[in-house]
């Protein structure tokens, strides 16, 4: 009996020191930020190259809390998900890394809002086929916008096809392409359980 109250005070006590930690790294500002020159990190939901994508951890943007650095893989989250990112192509800091170069990403956008009032609006009239789609911030003439986004790639030729597959659907000029140096801001996902996406979206062909 006595050694089982032991065992348990141990765990509680290891318990405590982890979240101490966490709450320690966060008070510093540190995080853990994609230095990856091809644009982003792969969020995988097991430590394995061969793991289920989850989302992305995109250069120069927002960082992600780091849970556990030990060995190739480390633990993080980004917002509400868990995952791992490959310790080869990230680094702790106080702010994104400044990397030069970054590619270019194209965007099959369905709207552009003012406010993010339009935004919810939008999702709440919008089709079911698009609930769920990111929602990344960017300026335009100075002012600032809400892009829907419903797909993103490498190339814009591919957004172009993808553009046009939507808009064989609902109509002539609902989606277009918007290009970006790296990934943007992505500011909102609705709907979409956050255990199976993070945020933003991982750039197909």
């Amino acid at each position: 009996m006595k050694n089982r109250f032991l065992i348990l005070l141990l765990l509680v006590a290891v318990g405590s020191l982890s979240v101490l930690h966490v709450e320690a790294q966060k008070a510093a500002g540190k995080l853990v930020y994609s230095v990856a020159t091809d644009g982003y990190v792969n969020v995988r939901q097991a430590p394995s190259a061969k793991s289920e994508v989850i989302g992305v951890l995109a250069t120069g943007r927002k960082g992600a809390v780091l849970l556990s650095s030990k060995g190739t893989w480390w633990k993080v989250r980004v917002d509400d998900v868990t995952g791992y990112v490959n310790s080869k192509y990230v680094q702790l800091g106080t702010k994104p890394a400044v990397v030069k170069n970054l590619p270019e990403f194209h965007y099959e956008v369905v709207a552009t809002c003012n406010t993010m009032k339009e935004v919810k609006d939008f999702f709440y009239y919008c089709p079911d086929a698009l609930d769920g789609s990111p929602v990344y911030r960017t300026n335009e003439r100075g002012k600032q916008v809400y892009k829907i986004c419903i797909s993103c790639h490498s190339t814009r030729s591919a957004a172009e096809k993808a553009c046009k597959v939507t808009n064989d659907l609902f109509g002539n000029d609902f989606a277009k392409v918007w290009t970006t140096k790296g990934l943007a801001e992505c500011v909102y996902l609705p709907i979409t359980p956050a255990d199976k996406r993070a945020i933003p979206l991982t750039p197909g062909e």
